[in-house]
């Protein structure tokens, strides 16, 4: 598996769960903004687009939507996990550790 069906594999059942729980509790602007993210994730081809959805991802705090308790926890799972991954994309090589 590569690095994109990875965080696809990974990524794509906290966004579904998210949009779910949004659905069920009728946030519907935040459901919409994270299901575009979702169908985004699904059409990944290069690495690049991943990092595109890494960014736009990183514009929910922008967005004005008003969570609930769950709403923030899974929000923040999808979001740990998006910047965990950024991270080992911008990570540079030379470094040590």
């Amino acid at each position: 598996m590569n690095a994109i069906e990875t965080v696809q594999h990974d990524l794509r059942p906290k966004l579904e769960k998210l949009v779910g729980y949004l659905n069920e509790t009728n946030e519907v602007m935040a459901a919409s903004f994270f299901t575009n993210i979702l169908v985004s994730l699904t059409q990944l081809t290069e690495e690049e687009q991943l990092l595109e959805l890494f960014i736009e991802l990183s514009t929910t705090a922008f967005q004005g939507f008003m969570f609930d308790d769950v709403s923030w926890a899974l929000t923040d799972d999808v979001l740990l996990y998006a910047e965990q991954i950024a991270e080992t994309f911008t990570a540079d090589g030379d470094q040590v550790h």
